[in-house]
């Protein structure tokens, strides 16, 4: 009887150790990809003001030649 309750402890134990690993790890990988997608717009953000500015200079510079 005494095997039983320790294996029976062991196995939930085990059971919920590794339940609260993955636990973790999934709050963990959800906080780096939310990191990630907030630099990504970040920097699209900062290439679209780019090609925006460049747009400007070039007709600008298209007024001016003309």
């Amino acid at each position: 009887m005494t095997f039983v309750a320790i294996a029976l402890g062991s196995l939930l134990g085990s059971f919920l150790g590794n339940t609260l690993v993955f636990a973790v790890i999934g709050a963990m990988a959800k906080q780096a990809e939310k990191k990630q997608l907030k630099d990504l717009q970040e920097m699209q953000r900062g290439y679209l003001d780019m090609v925006e500015r460049e747009r400007k200079r070039i007709e600008n510079y298209a007024k001016m030649e003309s």
